[in-house]
């Protein structure tokens, strides 16, 4: 009887922490889009009126609450996409929505994106949000070989550094993305029949 206590009391607090590490999350973008995407992590803590230590015991370090923001940034991509529907339905559609994920991302806060793109940078020792887009896109596109994943990684890598260049004078999202999305299209690896 004393191992299911402590068992449920174990899925409690596993609940619990889960749920705080989204409530952190949440109040870090929050942060980072009010006050840009190079806040320190002691003006984090102070922001969301959180400790450090509390941070450190959630997410490790600072690249572990970068990591943690280009999952969530994966999230709404992969949302983004799945919602596009599957590849054998419609490769471009599927190409175009990754597009407009990030973009989007990147328009509705800009800070926000930036940081989670700094997940991209060797500093961090992390691709994630790159290598999960890519795989992704390969998945939904039907690119199974070297060349398709090879591609699918430029790809990724092309719309960031784009979209990076693009906040800074924004124009219309819809022309941007139809005109990244028409680029890549024009030059992505042929699937066999």
């Amino acid at each position: 009887m004393k191992q299911d206590t402590l068992d449920g009391r174990s899925s409690r607090w596993d609940a619990h922490r889960r749920t705080r590490r989204r409530e952190l999350l949440r109040s870090v973008r929050k942060a980072i889009d009010a006050h840009g995407e190079s806040l320190s992590m002691d003006a984090l803590a102070e922001t969301t009126g959180t400790s450090k230590t509390v941070f450190y015991r959630y997410f490790g370090d600072r690249n572990g609450l970068t990591r943690a923001m280009a999952d969530w940034a994966t999230g709404v991509i992969r949302t983004s996409i799945d919602e596009a529907g599957q590849a054998e339905a419609d490769p471009y559609r599927s190409l175009r929505s990754m597009i407009a994920a990030l973009v989007g991302l990147g328009l509705r806060s800009p800070g926000v994106y930036r940081f989670c793109d700094s997940a991209l940078t060797p500093d961090t020792g992390s691709g994630a949000l790159h290598t999960d887009v890519a795989s992704l896109l390969c998945a939904r596109m039907g690119l199974t070989d070297a060349e398709g994943r090879m591609w699918a990684q430029g790809a990724v890598g092309f719309v960031r550094s784009c979209t990076a260049a693009w906040l800074d004078a924004p124009t219309d999202p819809e022309d941007f993305t139809a005109q990244l999305a028409d680029w890549l299209w024009a030059s992505r690896p042929r699937t066999p029949d």
